[in-house]
Formats: structure tokens, C-alpha cells, sequence
């Protein structure tokens, strides 16, 4: 990828974990994104599971963070971090405290289009609106 797109921010989604006994595990991830940084990847997105039927996994908001944070740890190579991460201020607090180099919520943009307005209106920030959303403040 990184001879194909010199220029291209490359990005690597790595399961933490298939919350398996006996199966892949955060150690494995930690090792998988060496390499992947070290080919030239920029940032590694850690999700976890869903990978086997005998997994078990324990959702909540920001689960899959202590994921992302030990990559980030460990490697050194900038991290995402997602797992039910839909709260404006989850979502800060995991980046501000380093935890993670940045949050992906897909599934909030998916519910709310107007996601990142919405969220930098309760963390009080003072964005300036285009003009279609200026009624909306």
C-alpha cells in the first residue's frame, strides 16, 4: 500500500482480541502492528472480536479503549480507539488522557450525520457553523 500511495495516510483496522481462550490476543496485536508500522502504515484502528461463535465479550461505552491503549503503549505508532464510544465527552477524555491517538464512532455517524456539530457543541467549543446550520445553534 504505502509503494502504491506514497502520499495515502494508510490506516490498519486489527482485531484486539477474539475473546477467545486460546485465540488471538492483544499480545499478538501488538506484534502485528510493529510490522505493519515498520512497512509504513500510519495509524493502527483497534476493535476487538466478532471474529468466532465462542467469543465473549463484555460491550460498554469505550470497551475496546484498554485495547488501544496498549498498542499505543507499546509501539508507539499513533492508535484508534472505537467500542461504543458515542459520547462527546467519552470520546474527548480518551485522546486528552492518551489513550488513544484518535476515536472512530462509526456507528454514531451512521445514527447522527451531524455527529462531530452536535459533539463540539456539548465539549463548548466555538466552531464557526456554515451557513445552513446557523438556525441550528
Amino acid at each position: 500500500m504505502r509503494a502504491a500511495a506514497p502520499d495515502a495516510a494508510v490506516f490498519v483496522r486489527f482485531s484486539g482480541t477474539d475473546a477467545a481462550d486460546g485465540g488471538w490476543d492483544i499480545d499478538d496485536t501488538v506484534r502485528a502492528a510493529e510490522r505493519v508500522a515498520a512497512a509504513g502504515a500510519d495509524l493502527v484502528d483497534i476493535s476487538s472480536g466478532g471474529l468466532v461463535p465462542h467469543q465473549s465479550i463484555q460491550p460498554g461505552p469505550g470497551y475496546q479503549v484498554p485495547l488501544a491503549e496498549k498498542v499505543r503503549r507499546e509501539t508507539g505508532i499513533l492508535v484508534a480507539a472505537v467500542g461504543m464510544i458515542d459520547d462527546a465527552h467519552l470520546a474527548e477524555s480518551v485522546v486528552a488522557e492518551g489513550r488513544a491517538d484518535a476515536v472512530l464512532s462509526a456507528r454514531e455517524w451512521l445514527r447522527d450525520p451531524h455527529y462531530a456539530l452536535r459533539a463540539a457543541v456539548e465539549l463548548g467549543a466555538d466552531l464557526p457553523a456554515p451557513a445552513q446550520y446557523l438556525r441550528a445553534y
